[in-house]
């Protein structure tokens, strides 16, 4: 490694040492910041990549420096001797980690302040009682004082639980916050589906399952033919539109344990577990009479869509995941190239 840079805060947090209300409105901002910029940037959510750009952001806050994208891009480089890594699977990120620590944490002090809160309101009537009943003497003048005091703590026991309150509710906005980028991170903006990098890591798990239990599976290569001549007789808008009720049929007709994903522009991609070969027939056959025979209304236009479909089966001598998308983009390539609309498997 090159430089050497600290976070005070994050070496904090690493300690277990508490944190102030001011820590707490500085890791919001650090967080915002790395979120930003890696949204930005294209950036995948993975547990090392938000360690090191939290780490980097604090750096630069806590030492008021003004950096640009190429400076923090080079510390970056600098620090781990690597490149921006943008293909790393996503995954719960460290900062996710430390979040729902500070909120579970806040949560249980704020339970223990309003146990604590409810027994000083009992002592204190309790003590009221007692009072009542004594003369007015040095023990009632005692009595008196020890009441005040209650009151007192009392006082500042509810301003403490209102803090704890709003920090509570911060914490949980960065904790929504953090899981929607991580989700935005697993899919495709247009249809809703799972994009590639999820598909991907999705058919990889599937794939050691198989080799380690025997679970079957089978896969689905679907690219709608002349999608071309959609944009250009009726624009990207009308193509857009098309893809979308796509994603709609597939997540409509398809088991929910079912994984489409859209894994280019027209191609979209289908892990169905349990499932033969003879089965994925059906289920590809299916889906191709369904866009078939369905219209997509634009603009006063109806289109009309068909799609090729590729199947290929896992099983024993099939050696990696690209092995079996190879097969069943060889059988959608048949099916393209023996008159579309088909299903070859």
């Amino acid at each position: 490694m090159g430089r050497k840079i600290k976070c005070k805060l994050q070496e904090k947090i690493v300690n277990g040492e508490p944190l102030t209300e001011e820590d707490f409105r500085f890791l919001g901002e650090v967080v915002k910041d790395v979120l930003t910029f890696m949204a930005r940037e294209k950036i995948i959510p993975s547990p090392q990549n938000y360690e090191r750009w939290f780490r980097i952001f604090c750096y630069a806050k806590e030492n008021n420096l003004n950096l640009s994208k190429n400076e923090l891009i080079d510390i970056y480089f600098d620090l781990y001797q690597v490149r921006v890594d943008r293909k790393q699977e996503s995954s719960a990120s460290v900062v996710e980690k430390i979040v729902d620590e500070l909120f579970e944490n806040i949560q249980r002090i704020y339970t223990s302040i309003h146990e604590h809160d409810r027994g000083i309101s009992e002592g204190g009537e309790r003590l009221e009682k007692i009072a009542s009943t004594l003369p007015a003497d040095d023990v009632q003048k005692t009595l008196s004082r020890i009441m005040h005091e209650v009151k007192g703590l009392k006082s500042i026991n509810r301003k403490f639980m209102r803090k704890l309150e709003e920090q509570k509710e911060e914490i949980a906005r960065l904790r929504d916050e953090l899981r929607r980028v991580k989700e935005e991170a697993n899919v495709d903006p247009l249809t809703g589906l799972r994009n590639r990098r999820s598909f991907e890591r999705t058919l990889s798990e599937f794939f050691r399952d198989f080799k380690r239990f025997g679970y079957p599976f089978s896969v689905i290569m679907m690219d709608l033919d002349d999608f071309k001549s959609v944009n250009d007789n009726y624009g990207h808008l009308a193509g857009d539109k098309v893809l979308k009720e796509i994603g709609n049929i597939l997540r409509n007709y398809l088991r929910a344990k079912d994984v489409p994903a859209r894994t280019g522009g027209e191609e979209f991609t289908i892990i169905l577990p349990g499932i033969t070969r003879e089965e994925a027939l059906l289920v590809a056959e299916r889906l191709r009479k369904v866009i078939s025979n369905h219209t997509v209304d634009h603009d006063d236009k109806k289109i009309r869509v068909t799609a090729s479909f590729g199947v290929s089966e896992m099983r024993e001598g099939v050696e990696a995941p690209e092995d079996l998308l190879r097969e069943a983009d060889e059988k959608l390539y048949t099916a393209k190239r023996t008159g579309k609309d088909k299903v070859v498997g």
